[in-house]
């Protein structure tokens, strides 16, 4: 069975895990190495299950763990082309032993398809993720998007869960409240 556990979300920091019972992946690493294996071992989760962490943007809130993180349990790293620029340039992956880009195909990690989907944002090339599990499940982030563009709709329609920023959700629930009137 998926698991979805937000571990950090806000302007603070940002980190998100997704797991089966074949290991599990993060989504950001926007807090301290430390505050992310912490919050992982109050949930249960070992930190060495995790197999990769996929990376939306490269702003801080989202990256400032990801050098220690990929240092010490050798964490697989995957974003756009554009982030992955900005986050060589930071030296944010000097001791990353692999990472790639996440191409149109998506990354297949512990029974789990990730595919990429573009969204807005003032970053070099920002992404959401949408995650299918072994088990049949959608599940789907979509952090720091400014609108509801028609590739971010298109990506979150028939997910089970969606995990959306604070300003998306309450441009979302205006739609809502405006369509059902």
């Amino acid at each position: 069975m998926a698991r979805f556990c937000p571990l950090f979300s806000g302007s603070s920091g940002n980190c998100t895990y997704i797991g089966t019972p074949h290991g599990g992946i993060l989504i950001d690493a926007g807090v301290s190495a430390k505050r992310i294996e912490t919050a992982l071992l109050e949930r249960g989760i070992s930190p060495s299950s995790i197999e990769a962490i996929f990376v939306t943007h490269e702003h801080t809130d989202h990256t400032s763990g990801l050098r220690v993180l990929t240092k010490k349990y050798g964490y697989k790293v995957y974003a756009s082309a554009g982030t992955l620029y900005e986050l060589e340039r930071a030296e944010l992956l000097n001791y990353c032993r692999e990472y790639g880009i996440i191409g149109d195909n998506g990354i297949a990690v512990a029974d789990m398809l990730v595919k990429r989907f573009r969204t807005s944002h003032d970053s070099r090339e920002s992404l959401g993720f949408r995650v299918s599990t072994g088990d049949g499940r959608v599940l789907s982030v979509a952090t720091d998007t400014g609108c509801m563009t028609q590739e971010v709709r298109q990506s979150l329609m028939g997910s089970d869960l969606v995990q959306l920023n604070q300003t998306m959700m309450w441009k979302c629930l205006k739609v809502a409240a405006t369509r059902i009137s």
